[in-house]
């Protein structure tokens, strides 16, 4: 029996089983999604040709090397455990690492919003809107899910706790997050805004969130957002010091904004593009402005949403930045670069449609409901990450047990890892 709690919103945390029994349905539908991750484990892309290569035959984790353009610390963190294992069995530790990873993201993005959207919405969101697959069971994709756990510490208050140590292991694993991938750049610079528009809102006593934008920065979750700062500079200096970063300035931030939320985040959202660019533009700006002046909405929740909103626009426009042609992402090609603003999109439409008594809160969790899957059963083909192709892991690994370079497929099809065995010392 569905609990009431899971489809509206509420300040009670919920029971050890509650958690626990979401944790496991989240775990089987990420399994699930994730196709033959566990049962037939391969590499996919840089899972083999970083954060494998880089990590064989090292003895130290490569936490502080570079790819792309940032750091990727998480990644690097499962290759160096699983360098201590039989090299056959590499695949199946990034992959099984990837979905629990995931898993716990979802799991605890879920707990966390469950006092301003329904636990049941972000589930939904995260699980069931159409994408190209490639961000399920794999570990060069996890960053897309851990993000969700950096963004909620830092842009909801505080978690309460009577342990010491809770908090500051909290921040231990934030930093950690902050380090894998360029996100925590990204959400440093919302904090920072929704911190500039707090204190302007406190001198002029105007708050379109019924306080809660005036009272933003007095329960913080501090150390996290510390944690996040840091993180956030770090990944900034080595995205500046990558070449890549240079060529940003020469495009035209106009154009690749029109072309972004006009011509790309609709079909990424829904599965197709039903509307005109005009009509777009109306859609965002109703629902936008509704969280900004329905006070009949809670003020918290309005602010919370919106939060990551902007960190899903600036996510989703910097990388079209560098894209030499954004019309080729569609039908879902690039899609992780649009999953948060896809998963947003429902709580912002949840929201929109929610009021201040339960009868409402009640039907706006039916009608996102029935909105979500009827995008999700007209984009069936979406829902699920296609199979990979079978390149024999565990036979080809076999040839890393002697001395020389080796040469072995993975996936996607035309990708291969370049890896060269050492000479044992007693025969050099």
């Amino acid at each position: 029996m569905t609990s009431l709690s899971l489809i509206t919103p509420g300040r009670r945390e919920g029971t050890l089983g509650e958690r626990l029994g979401t944790f496991l349905v989240v775990l089987f539908v990420m399994a699930y999604k994730s196709n033959d991750a566990l049962s037939l484990p391969q590499f996919w892309a840089e899972d083999a040709t970083v954060f494998f290569t880089d990590q064989y035959g090292l003895a130290l984790p490569q936490v502080f090397e570079p790819y792309a353009g940032y750091l990727l610390a998480i990644p690097r963190l499962v290759a160096w455990i699983a360098a201590w294992l039989p090299v056959a069995k590499a695949p199946l530790i990034y992959n099984a690492a990837a979905i629990l990873l995931s898993t716990m993201a979802i799991t605890y993005t879920c707990r966390r919003l469950r006092g301003l959207v329904p636990a049941w919405i972000v589930a939904l969101s995260m699980l069931a809107v159409p994408t190209n697959g490639e961000i399920f069971g794999t570990l060069t994709n996890v960053q897309w899910f851990l993000q969700f756990v950096m963004a909620v510490c830092c842009l909801l208050p505080v978690e309460a706790t009577t342990s010491r140590i809770t908090p500051w292991l909290r921040a231990a694993i934030v930093m950690l997050i902050a380090l894998t991938g360029p996100f925590s750049a990204l959400l440093l610079a919302v904090v920072c805004a929704i911190t500039a528009a707090s204190w302007l809102a406190a001198r002029t006593r105007i708050d379109p969130f019924n306080g809660a934008l005036s009272g933003f920065t007095t329960n913080r979750d501090w150390p996290v957002i510390a944690a996040t700062a840091i993180g956030g500079i770090v990944q900034a200096g080595v995205i500046l010091s990558y070449p890549e970063a240079q060529r940003l300035a020469g495009m035209g931030p106009a154009w690749v904004f029109d072309t972004t939320f006009i011509k790309l985040v609709p079909p990424h959202i829904f599965g197709s593009d039903f509307l005109t660019g005009t009509a777009w533009l109306l859609l965002y700006a109703l629902l936008i402005g509704t969280l900004l002046l329905a006070r009949r909405i809670d003020g918290l929740a309005r602010l919370t949403v919106l939060g990551f909103i902007a960190f899903a626009v600036v996510e989703t426009f910097v990388p079209m930045l560098r894209m030499t042609d954004p019309a080729g992402l569609v039908p879902l090609n690039g899609d992780r670069y649009f999953y948060l603003a896809k998963v947003v999109w429902w709580w912002a439409v949840w929201l929109a449609l929610s009021g201040q008594t339960r009868r409402s809160r009640v039907n706006a969790t039916a009608t996102t409901t029935a909105l979500i899957c009827l995008f999700a059963l007209t984009n069936a083909q979406y829902l699920r990450r296609p199979p990979f192709k079978d390149f024999d892991w565990k036979g080809q690994s076999a040839q890393l047990s002697q001395p020389g370079p080796h040469t072995i497929p993975v996936n996607p099809y035309d990708w291969k890892i370049e890896v060269e065995t050492a000479v044992p010392d007693e025969k050099k």
